[in-house]
């Protein structure tokens, strides 16, 4: 009687069919990070280091503690050049001199709470990362002055060389006989506090800290047109933005922004849109 040896050409069946199907390619999923890795260590001089720029002035978002950097900004940062497999070397910039630092490449990225404007387009390209309003600082017990109108016959003040100088000026000019005075400051709620001005405007996460710690300060009304805040790379650098942005999407993912939103405090500003010049 002859035995057959089933199972051994089941086998045979199975390899030869297999061996027949495996001419199509299998389909291999894109990974965006080893992309994006790839083009930072082309984009930078050390393709293990961003330089990232701030003004550590904007405490929760950019700010010293003793000799290190940190806030939500710093946290972002971070976070974005780890996903690349890099780390960040920081670099004190004064706000107005942040740019021109970018467009000249003396660092290779900027983030400082900084307004995704159209204007700022021109310049570099924005990676957007969160959505902050304008808020008013008042002095404790004035309430809700009605928004940009309830400026007009105040002294404003404002930190120099930011979007808030321009809305103040603004408002200035069609309040008539009511003449607002813009007061230029780096410290424009403690000029609240100090009596040099009636009024303050600045992002909401640093206005809502700056009236926990001055107990004789509050916010007037609800946040003023929410913009986002953008990491500024230099327009002939999109690879450099685009890996950025690609980190940025991974965080989002991954849950690493929604825990640093938490961190710090300013959940409602969540952005996860991850757009290139997606302000107005």
């Amino acid at each position: 009687m002859r035995i057959v040896n089933v199972p051994v050409l089941l086998v045979a069946a199975i390899v030869a069919l297999t061996g027949c199907a495996g001419t199509e390619p299998v389909e291999q999923p894109v990974d965006r990070l080893a992309e994006a890795r790839a083009a930072l260590a082309g984009s930078v001089d050390r393709g293990d280091v961003l330089v990232f720029g701030t003004d550590p002035t904007f405490e929760p978002m950019t700010f010293k503690r003793g000799s290190a950097y940190a806030g939500l900004d710093i946290d972002v940062a971070q976070a974005v050049a780890a996903k690349l497999g890099a780390r960040v070397e920081w670099r004190t910039v004064a706000f107005g001199d942040l740019l021109e630092q970018v467009r000249s490449k003396k660092i290779d990225a900027s983030i400082s709470s900084m307004f995704d404007r159209a204007e700022r387009q021109k310049k570099v390209d924005f990676v957007d990362y969160l959505n902050a309003g304008t808020s008013i600082v008042v002095r404790k017990g004035t309430g809700d002055i009605g928004g940009m109108p309830g400026l007009c016959g105040r002294r404003v003040a404002a930190q120099p060389d930011t979007v808030f100088v321009e809305m103040a000026t603004a408002q200035g000019k069609a309040c008539g006989r009511r003449k607002l005075t813009v007061v230029s400051t780096d410290r424009p709620s403690a000029s609240v506090r100090d009596g040099k001005a009636d009024a303050a405007l600045n992002d909401f996460p640093i206005a809502a800290l700056d009236v926990e710690k001055m107990t004789t300060l509050e916010l007037s009304g609800p946040q003023i047109e929410a913009i986002p805040y953008g990491i500024g790379v230099a327009k002939d650098r999109k690879p450099l933005t685009a890996a950025i942005q690609t980190a940025l999407y991974a965080m989002i993912n991954d849950g690493t922004y929604d825990a640093l939103l938490t961190k710090w405090k300013v959940k409602e500003g969540a952005l996860r849109t991850g757009a290139i010049n997606g302000g107005a």
